[in-house]
């Protein structure tokens, strides 16, 4: 999360927080998404979002947008799998 304003005027008040990326939230509720789901190693989650970046872009030219949708896959699997995996993917 990093921290912008709300609005035109920098006070506290207007103080917000914007994800930079979708993949936190997977990570975050991955021991409550195995215990509710009863989901098995390996597994993948996979989750689309808006996310932000707070970055001054080009004047004429549209490079990278400062809100953007997001697609994400983290796949998850026992360590001793981590390189069969990785040549699967």
């Amino acid at each position: 999360m990093f921290k912008t304003q709300l609005g035109a005027i920098d006070n506290n008040s207007a103080e917000t927080f914007l994800r930079p990326e979708t993949a936190q939230g997977i990570f975050v509720n991955f021991k409550n998404l195995v215990r509710s789901s009863r989901a098995k190693l390996p597994f993948g989650i996979g989750q689309i979002g808006k996310s932000f970046r707070n970055e001054i872009t080009p004047r004429d030219f549209i490079f990278r947008t400062r809100e953007f949708e997001q697609m994400e896959l983290e796949f998850f699997c026992e360590e001793k799998d981590s390189n069969e995996f990785y040549q699967y993917w």
